[in-house]
C-alpha cells in the first residue's frame, strides 16, 4: 500500500489558505454547528476569510454565539458578509426544526453545513454509561446529523451544495477515545451514515466529506489538563480553514471519504494516495477489514 501523506501540516499553509480564488465561497451561506468557540469558531472565521456572503454560528447559549458573531465582526472588520447567531440545542430536534422554519422564513437559504457540534458524554465503560446517555450521544452525533442532511437537501433545488462532518479518528482507533468508546461509536456512525448518503448523492448536488480536525488544544482540552508540552499540537486554524477546503471543487474527489484535515492536501490530490483513491472505491471509507465493495459475495462463492 501506498504511504499516507509523508507531509503533516500543523499549521496553516498556502493550499487551504481561505483567501485563495479556487476556495472562495462567495454567494454561498454558510451553518457552522457548535461555532462559537475552539475549532469551530476557527471554521466560522475561515469562511469569513473566504468571503461567504453569510456565516451561521449556531450554538446553545444566547450568550456564547451573540459573544462570537460580536468577537469575530471586530477581528475581521473588512468582512462584508454577516455573522449571524442562532440559539439551537441540536440534541433537540425540534430546536432544529425551529432553526431552519426561522430561516426559511426569513429568506435565508443555506448553501453549506459545517456539523461540527458533538456529544462527548460521561467517560466510562460502554455497558455502565446507561441508555439515556447513549441515547443522547446518538441524537447528536447521528440524529441530528441526519436531519441537518435532510434540510439541507431542500435548499435551493438544483443547486450544488456541502456537508461537511467535523468527525474524529476515534471512529477508526478506538485508543484515541480509550476512556469513551461510545464518543467513538456514534461518530463512526455518523460517520457512515453520511458516507452512505453519496450512494445516492452526486458530488455535484451535495459535496460531503468527513475529517478528523487533529490534535487542537482548545480551551475544553485544558480543561482535561493538557497543555502546550503535552502533544504535538495542530494550530486550530489548520482545521478551521481546512473546512473551507473541503467544501470547494479541488476536495471534489473526497466525496463521502475520511481523511485528516492535517494531511497535505496538495499531496491528497496529486500523490501516490490519489491513486489509491481513484482506483479504490472502499479507501478512506468506514468498513469491515478485509472486505470491500470489490469482494466476492457469499452468493458467488458457494
Amino acid at each position: 500500500m501506498a504511504p499516507f501523506p509523508p507531509k503533516v501540516q500543523r499549521f496553516p499553509y498556502e493550499a487551504i489558505n481561505p483567501h485563495r480564488p479556487p476556495l472562495s465561497q462567495k454567494g454561498r451561506t454558510v451553518i457552522v454547528t457548535g461555532g462559537s468557540s475552539g475549532i469551530g469558531y476557527a471554521i466560522s472565521r475561515a469562511f469569513a476569510q473566504a468571503s461567504a456572503d453569510r456565516v451561521i454560528i449556531v450554538g446553545r447559549r444566547p450568550p456564547a454565539v451573540t459573544k462570537a458573531a460580536a468577537s469575530l465582526s471586530a477581528e475581521l472588520p473588512s468582512y462584508q458578509g454577516t455573522f449571524d447567531g442562532r440559539v439551537c440545542d441540536i440534541s433537540s430536534l425540534s430546536s432544529i426544526e425551529q432553526l431552519w422554519k426561522a430561516l426559511g422564513e426569513e429568506g435565508i437559504t443555506v448553501d453549506v453545513v459545517v456539523l461540527n457540534a458533538a456529544s462527548f458524554s460521561v467517560e466510562r465503560p460502554v455497558l455502565e454509561i446507561g441508555v439515556q446517555t447513549l441515547l443522547e450521544d446518538y441524537t447528536v452525533n447521528v440524529l441530528a446529523s441526519y436531519r441537518f442532511a435532510q434540510l439541507l437537501a431542500k435548499q435551493k433545488p438544483g443547486t450544488k451544495k456541502c456537508l461537511i462532518n467535523v468527525s474524529t479518528m476515534a471512529i477508526y482507533n478506538p485508543d484515541a477515545a480509550s476512556t469513551n468508546l461510545n464518543y467513538g461509536a456514534s461518530k463512526n456512525a455518523a460517520a457512515l451514515l453520511l458516507q452512505l448518503l453519496t450512494r445516492n448523492v452526486s458530488v455535484d448536488e451535495i459535496q460531503i466529506l468527513s475529517y478528523h480536525p487533529g490534535a487542537v488544544l482548545t480551551q475544553t482540552a485544558r480543561e482535561h489538563g493538557y497543555d502546550e508540552n503535552t502533544l504535538p499540537w495542530t494550530d486550530v486554524n489548520v482545521p478551521g480553514q481546512f473546512a473551507v477546503w473541503a467544501s470547494s471543487d479541488e476536495a471534489k474527489f473526497l466525496h463521502g471519504r475520511f481523511v485528516h484535515s492535517n494531511w497535505d492536501v496538495t499531496e491528497l490530490q496529486a500523490g501516490a494516495v490519489r491513486g489509491l483513491i481513484d482506483e479504490d472505491p472502499d479507501f478512506l471509507k468506514i468498513g469491515v477489514k478485509g472486505l470491500g465493495s470489490n469482494t466476492r459475495s457469499w452468493e458467488e462463492t458457494t
